[in-house]
């Protein structure tokens, strides 16, 4: 070999010498721990209110701890870009809506619903639900919805023909499905029964039976201005009132207290001098409520048309009984999405960006806030009740 060869390769074997056990063990005295593999946890069947559902929209979804400054995760479970979920408050399981193929992207398609175990996170059943029609579009509220006290399950489908397929999710059976043409998402509405908004701007609503079969329904007249003032369809209920916001910063009320929707009389989120200034809602999930029945809306400054799924500056809380605004909290970072936690002690998580922070809902003080690891798209939150 040359002199040219010894000193080109002479660095490389020296430089794998240096990085032998003894000599790593000489600069590394006291190595790290070795991580605990192959640990499995059983979670309790009812879990804590200072936990939260994160579905990621796209491969998973996570159970966080977002009352704890050790921010960590406790279980996780497989999702995909259009998986919604359902969590009970009294069965200690929770359901995802899903969709796969044979062939990753192609294929056969099967859409079904997995029931899992809240202690073990472990699927314990599964419903397949018929015709290849579920909608999949990104994890949103509407797509998949209870009714009848939590025992059937709505799912929403679209082809581009509307529909919901009714299952009995006790008994792990479809019953059905009731065509819902020119009309989107599900809204339960009275004991029995769910309504769904429609291209007409109108609210369609539909009273069900135990066996899930159709015995009536109803038709509000045009209220949603589609043209200039549309609803957002994020929405969040108060004393059985659901409430939406509007593009242009208005509340929209509907009562669904009873099977068929009553539109209620809407009022206006800004001033006349803060819709001059462009203030309007904006966001994915975008409003919330509190045990108080104080609503949340993220409000961005200097809107204009097409910013409305952009991240927002702050939060604005009303009571909607003076349909009066309380207090306005500013984020540390703009959020896409909010919720508020249940329990006695209550948070509002914020998701900004590949973070969610978490807020005092009263002062606004920044808590904490936790890392989104691989979020690259919205956060649908649902907090644990």
């Amino acid at each position: 070999m040359s002199a040219n060869g010894i000193r080109t390769v002479l660095p490389a074997i020296l430089g794998v010498l240096a990085w032998t056990p003894g000599f790593a063990s000489q600069r590394f005295p006291h190595p790290l721990p070795r991580d605990q593999t192959g640990v499995v946890s059983t979670l309790p069947a009812k879990y804590p209110t200072s936990w939260a559902f994160l579905d990621y929209a796209s491969e998973r979804i996570e159970i966080r701890d977002v009352g704890d400054d050790s921010r960590r995760v406790i279980g996780e479970v497989q999702a995909r870009d259009s998986t919604t979920m359902l969590i009970p408050k009294d069965r200690p399981e929770f359901y995802t809506a899903d969709t796969v193929w044979s062939r990753y992207t192609r294929g056969t398609r099967t859409d079904y619903i997995t029931v899992y175990d809240t202690r073990t996170l472990e699927p314990i059943g599964e419903i397949v639900l018929p015709g290849a029609k579920r909608a999949l579009i990104t994890a949103q509220q509407g797509m998949f919805e209870f009714t009848d006290h939590e025992r059937l399950g709505l799912v929403f489908d679209f082809t581009p023909a509307a529909s919901v397929t009714v299952v009995d999710l006790v008994h792990r059976k479809v019953l059905g499905d009731v065509d819902i043409p020119g009309c989107a998402l599900i809204f339960p509405s009275g004991r029995l029964g769910f309504s769904t908004l429609c291209a007409s701007g109108t609210v369609f609503s539909v009273k069900l039976d135990a066996a899930g079969h159709v015995v009536g329904h109803a038709e509000s007249k045009p209220f949603n201005h589609l043209g200039h003032n549309p609803l957002f369809t994020a929405s969040t209920m108060i004393d059985g009132v659901r409430y939406f916001v509007t593009m242009q910063g208005d509340v929209q009320p509907i009562d669904m207290r009873h099977a068929f929707a009553k539109v209620l009389p809407g009022w206006p989120l800004v001033t006349p001098a803060e819709r001059a200034a462009h203030w309007r809602p904006s966001g994915w999930q975008l409003v919330s409520s509190d045990a108080q029945g104080e609503l949340y809306v993220l409000m961005q400054a200097h809107a204009h048309e097409g910013t409305q799924k952009d991240a927002a500056d702050e939060v604005w809380v009303y009571d909607v009984a003076t349909k009066r605004r309380l207090r306005r909290l500013r984020l540390v970072r703009p959020g896409s999405s909010i919720a508020l936690t249940h329990g006695a002690k209550q948070t509002l998580l914020v998701q900004a960006d590949q973070r969610l922070d978490v807020y005092d809902p009263e002062t606004g003080a920044l808590i904490r806030s936790l890392g989104l690891p691989g979020l690259h798209t919205r956060l649908l939150i649902e907090p644990v009740r």
